[in-house]
C-alpha cells in the first residue's frame, strides 16, 4: 500500500468493535499524518413513540450520551498524538451518512469501521452498516475485526 491517506473517517456506535476500529484509526491517522473524523450517527429510526415529546426527550438524552463519548474519543486521540480531530454527531441513517454524505462533505479518502457493532436485529433484516458502506462508498474502506 503506497497511498497516503489524508482524511480518515471512523464510524463509532459505542460497541466494543467500533472502539477497536477507533483505536486502529488513531494509529492509521498518526502513521499517515492524517486528519481524523469520528462519526457517531444516532439512527433516526431507533426511537419510536406515538408521543413526539417522548421521542424528543429520548433523542436529547442519546445526543448528550454521544457528545460525552465523542469528547472522550477526541481526548484519547489528542493524548495519542493527533492534532486534527473532528467529531461528528447527527441523527440520520448511519449507512448513508458514513458511506455517502460525510465522505462527500469532508472529502474523506479512507473509511474505517468495526465489522459488526450494535443492531443485531437490523443486521439480520437488512445487513450491517459495514456491508452497506463497503459496497456504496467511493472512498477506500477498511473493516476492523
Amino acid at each position: 500500500m503506497t497511498e497516503r491517506y489524508q482524511r480518515i473517517l471512523v464510524g463509532v456506535d459505542g460497541s466494543e468493535l467500533s472502539q477497536k476500529a477507533f483505536t486502529e484509526a488513531v494509529e492509521v491517522a498518526k502513521r499517515n499524518q492524517a486528519e481524523l473524523f469520528v462519526a457517531h450517527i444516532i439512527p433516526n429510526n431507533t426511537f419510536v413513540s406515538p408521543d413526539a415529546s417522548v421521542y424528543a426527550k429520548v433523542t436529547a438524552m442519546e445526543k448528550d450520551r454521544v457528545k460525552e463519548q465523542l469528547a472522550a474519543s477526541v481526548r484519547y486521540a489528542h493524548n495519542h498524538g493527533l492534532e486534527n480531530i473532528t467529531p461528528i454527531m447527527t441523527v440520520a441513517s448511519p449507512r448513508k451518512e458514513i458511506a455517502i454524505r460525510i465522505p462527500e462533505e469532508y472529502d474523506i479518502d479512507l473509511i474505517m469501521l468495526g465489522i459488526t457493532g450494535k443492531g443485531a436485529i437490523e443486521r439480520m433484516l437488512m445487513g450491517s452498516v459495514a456491508q452497506y458502506v463497503s459496497v456504496h462508498a467511493k472512498a477506500n474502506v477498511l473493516l476492523v475485526k
